[in-house]
């Protein structure tokens, strides 16, 4: 368990210190972007950002929203298992 903090922890730190890396978009977004500003518009240059940015979080959002629902779900599922075997082993002491 302290090891998986660990690595996660140093994941975390060397990739939100080296931005460059993790910031480069692909090669046709990122020529109409230098493009469109060289030519001194700068509006679909912050439509593009906004767009990349909804769809990296509208994902996220979803894979968050259905871990969720999966997690509680299943803690509901194991609550109502537990009570099964409860008034199973009841119903078996009766009959024994």
């Amino acid at each position: 368990m302290y090891m998986r903090y660990k690595f996660f922890l140093i994941f975390v730190i060397t990739f939100s210190l080296n931005f460059e890396l993790i910031s480069q978009g692909c090669s046709m977004c990122k020529s109409i972007v230098q493009s469109e500003i060289s030519a001194g518009n700068e509006g679909i240059s912050s439509g593009i950002n906004f767009g990349i940015i909804y769809l990296f979080t509208s994902t996220y959002l979803l894979l968050t929203a259905g871990g969720l629902l999966w997690y509680f779900r299943s803690k509901k599922d194991q609550k109502n298992l537990e009570i099964q075997n409860k008034i199973s082993e009841r119903v078996a002491s009766i009959h024994n």
